[in-house]
């Protein structure tokens, strides 16, 4: 902005003076800006399908567990039928 801009921008400015009505009602109007909000994140998976994974690992978790369980069992008792051939 230039310099006689600002000095008609100041003249300007000196000039307007408020009239106040002395009769009927005054009101004000407050005009606002749009108002940016933050983004919000939103989860990639509904909880509904979180649940649904968990309880899939669970499962597959407690699957894994009889396997061993059943290899260990297996095992002695191979072991067992040795220790008796012998």
């Amino acid at each position: 902005m230039s310099a006689i801009e600002r000095e008609l921008l100041r003249n300007v400015n000196e000039k307007i003076e408020l009239i106040e009505p002395s009769t009927g009602k005054l009101f004000f109007e407050h005009k606002t800006d749009l108002l940016l909000a933050k983004p919000r994140l939103i989860p990639l998976k509904s909880q509904g399908l979180q649940s649904l994974e968990e309880m899939h690992r669970e499962t597959a978790r407690q699957l894994q567990q009889k396997r061993t369980n059943n290899k260990n069992n297996n095992n002695h008792q191979g072991e067992a039928k040795q220790l008796d051939a012998a």
